[in-house]
Parts: C-alpha cells; sequence; structure tokens
C-alpha cells in the first residue's frame, strides 16, 4: 500500500505541477496580452497626447488673436466714449451759445422795441403839433376868407 500511496502521491504532485504549468502558462499569456494591450495604450496615449499638443497650440493662436481684436476692441470703444464725450460737450457749448444768443437778441429787440415807440411816440407828437398847426390854419385861413368874400 505504500506503493499505491506513493503512486497516488506522485500522481497528485505531477498534476499539481501540470496545473501549475497550465495556470503558468495562463499567466503568462494573460501577461502577454496585458504587455500587448499596455504597449497598444501606450501608442494611443502618445498620439493622443501629439493630438491634445496640437489642439493646444491652436487655442493658445486663437486666444491670443482674440486678445488682440479684445484690445483693438478696448480702443474703438475708448474712442467711441471720447467721441461720446466731445459730441456731448460740443452740444452742450451749442446748448449755451444758443441760449446767450437767445438771451442777446431777446435784449437786442426789447431795446429796438423801446426805440421805436420813443421814435414813434416822438413822431406822432409831431404829427400832432403839425395837424393842430395846419388844423388851426386852415381855420384862420377859412375865417379870413369869408371875411374877404363880404
Amino acid at each position: 500500500m505504500t506503493e499505491w500511496s506513493a503512486l497516488v502521491a506522485g500522481v497528485g504532485i505531477v498534476l499539481i505541477a501540470v496545473a501549475a504549468i497550465i495556470v503558468m502558462l495562463s499567466m503568462k499569456k494573460l501577461l502577454n496580452r496585458t504587455e500587448a494591450m499596455l504597449s497598444k495604450l501606450e501608442e494611443d496615449s502618445t498620439q493622443l497626447a501629439k493630438e491634445a499638443s496640437q489642439v493646444l497650440r491652436q487655442t493658445s493662436v486663437s486666444l491670443e488673436m482674440i486678445q488682440r481684436q479684445l484690445a483693438a476692441g478696448e480702443a474703438f470703444a475708448a474712442s467711441m466714449t471720447d467721441a461720446a464725450s466731445a459730441v456731448a460737450k460740443t452740444a452742450d457749448a451749442v446748448h449755451a451759445v444758443g441760449k446767450k444768443a437767445s438771451i442777446t437778441a431777446i435784449e437786442h429787440l426789447e431795446r429796438a422795441r423801446l426805440d421805436n415807440e420813443r421814435q414813434i411816440g416822438e413822431m406822432f407828437r409831431w404829427v400832432d403839433a403839425g395837424m393842430t398847426l395846419w388844423h388851426s390854419w386852415s381855420r384862420y385861413t377859412s375865417k379870413s376868407g369869408e371875411g374877404q368874400a363880404k
């Protein structure tokens, strides 16, 4: 029986060895596949890094262009603000000049009206005096003409 035990033990060891070899071969295959997959992943990562780098360069160029355009836009906005300020100041100055011109024109018209009233009043006094003189003369001459005819 010892022989059978030794035989069973030998077969068991061989079976364990065969199982260990199968497990080792499976592990080697798995490691080879893992290595191949990691190599593929490394290649993909390298390609992706290149593409990402290219995209980042393009993005950087785009951002620089946008910054230049924004700077130009800021300069344009500042010039528009300055222009609007100048227009507002000009409008205020025109309004002030117009107001002063209106006040001056009104003062001149008032003075002219007063001068005209004074001159017309004086002229009417002279006309009134002339009419009175003419009327008096006319009455005097018509009374003396009546006396001559009689």
